[in-house]
């Protein structure tokens, strides 16, 4: 039994002493190759100082131990779709953002909101039309649908009965998204001015049916 317990005291020392080794090591990365610089690109809503705060990786901060992980919270910003994070150098960090686009206002209460191509909110969004304005929850993805459609549109509602395309004094109301897009290849609607359906000429109302068009003056 002695000499069990004399051949346990080196295996106990060594374990104490690898403890302490991995405790020095994890201790010294903190002080050691410090991050001198944290650049950020592709970013155009959310400032460098913002996104250097949230992640944490600062100047100072220890390059050892900055790994991807440290975006997360970024990812949970709304106007950040992907993000990456690189090591150049020692002691550099280069934070790479793809961040979303508004591509029109939404109404809220009183709330202004951008709204993405792929249906996601976004606070704090610069103002631009159309205008999306409606009761109840919105539509999100419809009305992605009906501003791809009618870029030229200068206010979308929508309701449950159905949703209104504006543009000056032209009204265009349809039942569902897919009798206005119907409507507006008939019309040859599309991206260009030049085959844009909202033209002024067009002053008035049109009503879009599944068997077919209505128009008033």
């Amino acid at each position: 039994m002695r000499e069990s317990g004399g051949r346990g005291l080196p295996t106990l020392t060594r374990v104490l002493l690898l403890l302490l080794l991995l405790a020095s090591l994890a201790t010294g990365s903190q002080v050691v190759l410090p991050v001198e610089e944290v650049e950020v690109v592709g970013n155009q809503q959310l400032s460098p100082d913002y996104i250097r705060q949230v992640t944490g990786l600062e100047v100072g901060s220890p390059w050892l131990w900055a790994w991807p992980y440290r975006l997360q919270p970024l990812l949970q910003n709304p106007w950040v779709r992907t993000a990456q994070l690189e090591r150049p150098a020692i002691r550099r960090l280069r934070i790479v953002l793809e961040e979303r686009k508004s591509i029109a206002n939404l109404r809220l209460g009183p709330e202004l909101y951008g709204l993405s191509a792929d249906g996601v909110l976004l606070p704090g969004a610069p103002r631009q039309a159309p205008l999306l304005v409606g009761q109840g929850q919105p539509p999100l993805a419809d009305l992605v649908l009906l501003v791809q459609t009618f870029p030229q549109a200068e206010r979308i509602r929508y309701g449950v009965g159905g949703y209104q395309v504006e543009k000056g004094n032209l009204r265009v109301w349809g039942r569902t998204v897919r009798e206005l897009q119907d409507w507006a290849k008939a019309s040859r609607i599309g991206p260009s001015a030049a085959i844009n359906p909202l033209r002024p000429p067009d002053a008035g109302r049109i009503y879009v049916y599944s068997w077919g068009v209505s128009a008033r003056r």
